[in-house]
């Protein structure tokens, strides 16, 4: 019954979104394609609410983002050409041409009579075929060569807040180096410097994608359900707090799939991307260190497209997983002298807030409750730790109990509705 409940709030964004894109309200159709995926991401037609948020995103000049959508659906649904449709139509705005060329190609291999396809292929054969014409994927330096770099760099104003996104994040990740291994900064200021960076990453991201703050309800929803807003409200409660190397995690996490991400399509644009020392740092480094992150042997040998497509999905569970811990750890931390009572309950509040509309941290709490379960069922385990945790998870449970009210009440929901009529 929760699951149809689910389908049903999550088709009935998918037709509110579909309405706004008609409308020409293509932020709106983003947030209301966002909440279909929020409310249920392991819905049959997840893969169409990727798309769509694809196409979405492609009318914002969000081509990046279009393209990682692209690939979501993909790789969810391999057999259905609209996910390829939707991945040519990204590159081919990005201006890696040959790409498009590929994506186009194999979507026609699963239709080869796919009108939208065979379209997409002879508008980016045109360009290929067109005297002076240069694509991601050229090797070689030439003035257009640089014409490209200059549009890939400050084409639009999108372009020129990635750019200013990626700069950002090089402090960030700079950062986080040096509160492991103080160099320039002592270690506080250094955590200090990275919380700050990462607040004004993600205002300045909800600025950009909401535009200028709203008086009215649908703005706070659509606010909401963007993770660029509860990350917001998880830096800000650490960044006033004294350093916690583990609350830095999740963040960091998250920030580095989005720089590596840039720096791929930087990469690409720059023509070093086929480079003999890029493919020997990313299959002798890179590829083997993230498939020890996210427990995954199989990852080598991915695609690259099925690479990317992985690391969108696992890394926020990995990062979601962290912020439970954090949990535990700021409550075990009670028992010590650096306690910190209003960092618990600030942090439990924001917490309990994202998981209502957070599937990632909903399946972090399944599964650590499960595994606890299995060690406290155990008979070698003491009664003693079977009853606190007992009375933890009564606690914690509660969240669960609003989650289901929120759901319930319908309208009423945080994640319930982005009104775009």
């Amino acid at each position: 019954m929760l699951y149809s409940r689910k389908a049903m709030a999550a088709e009935q964004a998918k037709s509110r979104g579909n309405r706004a894109f008609a409308a020409g309200l293509f932020s709106d159709a983003v947030a209301c394609f966002s909440e279909a995926l929020a409310v249920a991401p392991s819905d049959s037609n997840a893969h169409v609410f990727y798309s769509n948020r694809s196409a979405a995103q492609l009318k914002l000049n969000k081509a990046n983002e279009a393209l990682n959508d692209a690939d979501q659906c993909i790789a969810l649904q391999p057999t259905w050409t609209k996910g390829y449709s939707r991945r040519g139509a990204a590159l081919y705005a990005l201006g890696r041409y040959t790409d498009a060329y590929r994506a186009y190609k194999d979507g026609l291999s699963q239709d080869a009579s796919n009108t939208g396809l065979l379209e997409g292929l002879r508008a980016v054969e045109a360009k290929l075929v067109t005297p002076g014409t240069t694509t991601s994927s050229s090797s070689t330096s030439t003035p257009h060569a640089t014409t490209t770099l200059t549009t890939f760099l400050f084409g639009s104003k999108h372009n020129m807040f990635q750019l200013y996104q990626f700069l950002l994040r090089i402090l960030l990740l700079l950062c986080f180096g040096n509160f492991w291994v103080p160099t320039l900064l002592s270690s506080s200021v250094a955590y200090a410097n990275f919380f700050k960076l990462s607040l004004v990453n993600h205002a300045s991201f909800l600025a950009f994608t909401h535009g200028i703050p709203k008086w009215s309800a649908s703005y706070a929803q659509r606010l909401l359900l963007d993770p660029a807003a509860q990350l917001f409200f998880f830096c800000l409660v650490f960044w006033v707090s004294e350093p916690h190397g583990l609350a830095m995690m999740p963040v960091f996490l998250l920030e580095i799939v989005h720089y590596f991400a840039y720096l791929n399509s930087l990469m690409q644009v720059l023509g070093l991307s086929d480079s003999s020392v890029v493919k020997i740092v990313t299959s002798k480094a890179l590829v083997p260190l993230t498939a020890l992150v996210i427990s995954d042997p199989s990852f080598p040998a991915l695609s690259t497209r099925a690479k990317w497509a992985k690391l969108y999905t696992r890394v926020p569970q990995i990062a979601a997983n962290i912020d439970v811990a954090i949990g535990f750890a700021l409550l075990f931390e009670m028992l010590t002298p650096s306690r910190n009572f209003l960092l618990l309950v600030l942090y439990w509040q924001v917490l309990r807030v994202r998981y209502m509309i957070s599937p990632h941290l909903q399946e972090a709490f399944r599964s650590l409750h499960a595994t606890i379960l299995t060690f406290v069922n155990s008979p070698r385990c003491p009664a003693v730790i079977g009853i606190v945790y007992g009375k933890l998870y009564a606690f914690i449970s509660k969240m669960g109990d609003a989650a289901a009210q929120q759901q319930a009440a319908g309208a009423g929901g945080l994640a319930s509705r982005c009104n775009v009529m």
